[in-house]
């Protein structure tokens, strides 16, 4: 008997394939959205820990308390000092691949009648290349050298000032004792990121001229480190406190793993409850349009269920069909959309997302938050695990969405189910 629901089951779905096809698409749909979402929300998620780390934390930095705790105003005069010893302290700690320092410092940036506000970032412009690509952001001109009174600026804050490359611009600042410092540097290279505040704010130029205009000598306000193994930053940071311990001013160096950042422990999961709760209001309009869909199929075909129990179809016999047809077109829909919403998903994760053409450059111009957060193209993160949960998600709703009618059918008689109009 089993055998014959099943066959029944499968010519039952297609006695009105119009309907059969509109079931199938909304769980197609419906798998397809979550599992492109999911894609989308953890490729941003994962970006902007990956930018947060590479251009402001490392996997461990090493910093001064108090510049830490002053951060935001960025304090010029607490900074690691004697950065040479440093890095070859760290040097000799095993799996550190490359010890980063860093200077930045607010400028009043000046070239003819235009006068704006940056952030100068002093780098070592190989290392910062090595990590982070920058040089394939430079979009006129060329990379920075290591040594030469020269920058690279981002294109809005160029635009603001009405520079190009090969102009002079005049950085207006104060140095670590707060004497009045001007430098005219060479501009070699325009930069976008497609990171509104980066593009907006920040320029770069080599280590030594940022040190020579704050006068700060071999210091740096930062040291980033980059290990092979990011996981195991908490124990490397235990290491790199012994080989620093025999540092004059040891004291004044904090050694803190990306695990422990202040910044990423606050944003991380902020920014997991945001998502987290934007997705399950996905989750859940996904889920309702495959339960209304399925219920009303069902419901439809209550005259059909009278003819059944009319010709002498017990009650478990019509439960148990009504089930089997809702398994056939969860699974086929939901598979369907695996396979449509899997690969879509996957070939996006390379290609990436233009934000800027989604959303409109105006848009975009708003989001001016200090972190590198959200960027002109984002790429999803897809995975297995997500084309797996989708597709678990359709067919359970699928299955879900007719009990109540099948339940329904149980209590009905044929007579009932013929005059059947619909209610719920």
């Amino acid at each position: 008997m089993i055998k014959n629901i099943f066959k029944l089951s499968w010519r039952n779905i297609w006695r009105n394939k119009r309907r059969t096809v509109i079931t199938f698409l909304a769980v197609a749909v419906g798998v397809m959205t979550l599992i492109f979402m999911q894609s989308y929300i953890n490729g941003i998620m994962n970006s902007a820990t990956d930018a947060m780390v590479k251009l402001d934390i490392g996997h461990i930095k090493l910093v001064n308390p108090e510049y830490l705790r002053l951060k935001r105003i960025m304090p010029k005069e607490y900074m690691v000092p004697d950065i040479d010893r440093v890095t070859a302290a760290v040097n000799r700690v095993k799996g550190v691949d490359m010890v980063d320092p860093r200077i930045r410092f607010n400028v009043l940036l000046s070239h003819g009648n235009d006068n704006e506000i940056g952030i100068a970032v002093g780098m070592d412009p190989p290392l910062v290349d090595d990590n982070i690509q920058l040089s394939h952001q430079v979009t006129e001109g060329r990379y920075l050298e290591r040594d030469g009174r020269e920058l690279i600026i981002g294109r809005k804050l160029a635009e603001k000032l009405n520079v190009a490359v090969d102009d002079e611009l005049l950085l207006i600042t104060t140095d670590i004792n707060y004497s009045s410092y001007a430098l005219a540097f060479k501009i070699v290279g325009i930069f976008e990121t497609g990171y509104s505040y980066m593009d907006k704010y920040l320029l770069f130029l080599p280590l030594p001229q940022a040190q020579t205009m704050l006068d700060c000598g071999n210091a740096a306000h930062e040291v980033l480190l980059f290990i092979d193994d990011p996981e195991r930053a908490v124990a490397v940071a235990g290491e790199i406190r012994t080989a620093l311990a025999g540092h004059p001013q040891a004291g004044d160096i904090e050694v803190i793993p990306w695990q422990q950042d202040e910044l990423l422990g606050e944003l991380v999961p902020m920014m997991q409850d945001i998502w987290g709760a934007i997705m399950k209001i996905i989750m859940l309009i996904v889920g309702l349009v495959i339960l209304n869909t399925m219920l009303m199929t069902v419901m439809e075909r209550f005259h059909e269920i009278g003819v059944m129990k009319a010709l002498g179809f017990k009650n478990l016999e019509v439960f148990v069909m009504i089930m089997v047809e809702a398994a056939y077109i969860g699974v086929i829909g939901a598979l369907v959309g695996g396979a449509l919403g899997g690969p879509l998903s996957a070939w996006l994760e390379k290609t990436g997302i233009d934000v800027t053409k989604m959303l409109g450059e105006g848009l975009m111009e708003k989001f001016d938050i200090p972190i590198p957060m959200l960027a002109k193209i984002l790429y999803p993160d897809f995975s297995l695990a997500i084309l797996i949960h989708a597709i678990v998600f359709g067919v359970i709703v699928a299955l879900i969405a007719v009990l109540y009618p099948a339940i329904k059918s149980l209590r009905m008689s044929p007579v009932e189910a013929f005059r059947s109009e619909l209610k719920v």
